[in-house]
């Protein structure tokens, strides 16, 4: 499988970058963490999607979603509109919902510009297990 022009290769792990659509506007906004391949996530817990806004003109995150790999369909969605500053970093954690089943994820990152401007970033896939000794949390810390 052909890897997407706007990923970059970092070391044995797969960086999102900006889409080529507004590099003026997205370029220097980045996912941070989760960039690790091969990593085991558990159904119920609470996990946080990092990113830096860099020398971009993000200046809000609309919206971060949870995505089935395999489908590429959204099976979570997230909106908070969180405000973001050029040149600083923030998280969004995101408690796993009730419509996921076991197996292959990514969160995409969806933010907008100060020109209007919308970019999308997506994590590396993680692989998501469903262990009913593991009970969910009710709500995730900030």
């Amino acid at each position: 499988m052909a890897v997407p022009s706007w990923f970059a290769q970092d070391g044995a792990a797969l960086t999102a970058m900006a889409a080529p659509a507004e590099p003026a506007d997205c370029l220097g906004f980045r996912i941070t963490s989760p960039t690790k391949s091969g990593l085991e996530w558990t159904y119920g817990q609470c996990y946080s999607v990092d990113w830096d806004l860099g020398a971009s003109k993000v200046n809000k995150i609309t919206k971060v979603e949870l995505v089935n790999a395999k489908t590429n369909k959204s099976v979570y969605t997230e909106i908070k509109n969180v405000d973001g500053k050029k040149l600083t970093t923030g998280n969004f954690v995101l408690l796993t919902g009730d419509d996921v089943t076991a197996g292959k994820y990514y969160f995409q990152v969806t933010a907008s510009t100060t020109s209007k401007k919308t970019c999308t970033l997506k994590t590396v896939a993680f692989n998501l297990l469903v262990n009913p000794n593991s009970p969910p949390e009710d709500s995730c810390p900030n």
